[in-house]
């Protein structure tokens, strides 16, 4: 069960949605860098980031949780904005779930034995399983190498310099800065942001406020090359935190991608890390994504 509940995770983990992510050949700063406006920032960065329709990918998949670790493999097939296929199997390579995504659906089976079972249906279970929004773009911004949940013609940002990165900084509402005390053009690329409130009135405004208001984004791209190195999320109205952490990036023919990645979450109960290698990679070839229920399994409503 152990195992099951580390895998559970994991999927969730890929569902939900710190420095350092630098590339390997960085180029050595002698100077500073200068500033840059939000829309420079941004173009600079679509100008080398990866364009692709297709992608097929082995992973190499680490898990920790309240002191649990756990490793398995994963294969991962991808048709831009159509489907994400995903196969998962411990050490041993026997396949213990399988799951397939699209706009609108979700198909997942698990293989666990004492716990086979399969699931077809909308987000609303996993979102509910996981106590989290969640979509298929999400989830296809985490795996395909581009930042998550930035939408430049909605999302408003403040730039700035972090060492050898620029940062995007999204800004908030006046509800948000009674919360932090601070106040959007203030804030540092690295501060944290802890609820300044008394709790009666944090819950006060919170029965106000609807979640997507107290949520707080941060993008950092790396000050040479661009690389969406990093995103934040700070999510006041749920009291917790997604950090996406991307490195090892390589040139292709499309644009430049990321060899490895980690996921870290932090809620008031504690916190959960997720980390994969690309172990083979190929763009441009198109797959089949084969998902067949096997005979006896339960169907379930959620998971």
């Amino acid at each position: 069960m152990k195992k099951r509940r580390l895998l559970f995770l994991a999927i969730g983990i890929l569902f939900t949605i710190g420095t350092g992510c630098f590339n390997s050949e960085r180029i050595a700063y002698d100077k500073p860098l200068k500033n840059l406006s939000v829309s420079q920032i941004l173009e600079r960065h679509d100008e080398q980031s990866a364009e692709w329709d297709w992608i097929g990918m082995r992973l190499d998949v680490t898990v920790e949780n309240n002191g649990q670790r756990e490793s398995f493999k994963a294969s991962v097939r991808m048709a831009r904005d159509s489907a994400i296929w995903m196969s998962i199997s411990p050490a041993l390579g026997v396949e213990v779930a399988r799951i397939m995504l699209e706009p609108d659906t979700v198909l997942f089976i698990s293989k666990v034995p004492g716990d086979k079972f399969y699931y077809t249906g909308n987000y609303e279970a996993l979102e509910d399983w996981a106590d989290t929004p969640m979509s298929f773009k999400d989830v296809q911004a985490v795996l395909g190498g581009f930042p998550m949940g930035l939408y430049p013609q909605q999302d408003k940002f403040n730039s700035k310099v972090d060492g050898g990165d620029y940062t995007l900084i999204g800004k908030y509402k006046r509800k948000i800065r009674r919360l932090v005390g601070v106040n959007d053009n203030h804030l540092e690329p690295e501060d944290s942001l802890n609820i300044q409130l008394p709790l009666r009135r944090y819950e006060r405004l919170r029965n106000r406020t609807e979640d997507e208001d107290l949520l707080i984004k941060r993008y950092w791209f790396d000050g040479v090359t661009f690389d969406p190195v990093r995103d934040q999320f700070d999510d006041l109205y749920y009291q917790r935190s997604l950090t996406l952490e991307r490195s090892d990036f390589e040139d292709f023919e499309g644009g430049r991608f990321p060899n490895a990645c980690r996921v870290l979450i932090a809620t008031v109960d504690g916190s959960a890390t997720m980390e994969w290698e690309v172990m083979r990679i190929r763009f441009g070839r198109a797959y089949d994504f084969p998902f067949e229920i096997p005979e006896g399994y339960e169907q379930r409503t959620g998971f």
